[in-house]
């Protein structure tokens, strides 16, 4: 690697394990020029500032677009488009989502009812609302987490009585998501 561009490596915003292999690696040299560090490193800042992702994903998906090749010219939109379709992003904005709790989820199967039963009121409360049709106190992504959570709990132990609470559950959501035509914002299967 010839002296200026190793001192663009070495002082370029890239993750670090894309900085390893770029100093380490014999073949980097054959493959790596100047304006495509810099499209690396524009996109790696772009993604940094927006959203949060595995560093080491965006430094293997490069490392593979640069062995495939592709024109120094084009590669900024070549590596956007590849990291875009592969690269797991989650925004970094506070207000995506509302409620974080929604995600947060611990089962231990000793407990599974005590979970299962502590679900299944909050996603009844949820039904209950979409019955009253009041939305402005149900959150769709909340109702469909439970939901989800239902029938995590179902799949790890089986039990048909869980089955069946969550199959009526989700038919109910379903048929009144389609009642009240709210199925143009949220993907009903």
């Amino acid at each position: 690697m010839d002296e200026k561009l190793n001192d663009l490596i070495n002082s370029s915003d890239i993750p670090k394990q894309l900085l390893t292999y770029f100093k380490e690696s014999n073949r980097a040299k054959e493959y790596i020029n100047g304006p495509m560090l810099e499209d690396i490193q524009e996109l790696f800042i772009f993604y940094k500032a927006l959203f949060h992702f595995d560093e080491t994903e965006f430094s293997a998906f490069t490392i593979s677009t640069l062995k495939r090749g592709s024109e120094a010219t084009a590669y900024y939109y070549y590596l956007k488009k590849v990291l875009d379709s592969n690269l797991e992003l989650i925004s970094k904005d506070e207000n995506f989502i509302k409620n974080k709790e929604v995600f947060n989820f611990q089962y231990e199967e000793k407990n599974s009812n005590q979970v299962f039963m502590s679900v299944l009121n909050e996603f009844g409360q949820d039904v209950e609302d979409y019955y009253k049709k009041n939305f402005k106190k149900t959150e769709v992504l909340e109702t469909y987490s439970l939901l989800g959570k239902l029938e995590l709990i179902y799949h790890i132990t089986g039990d048909e009585y869980y089955s069946k609470m969550y199959n009526d559950g989700k038919n109910i959501i379903n048929n009144k998501i389609k009642e009240y035509d709210l199925q143009r914002y949220i993907i009903v299967d």
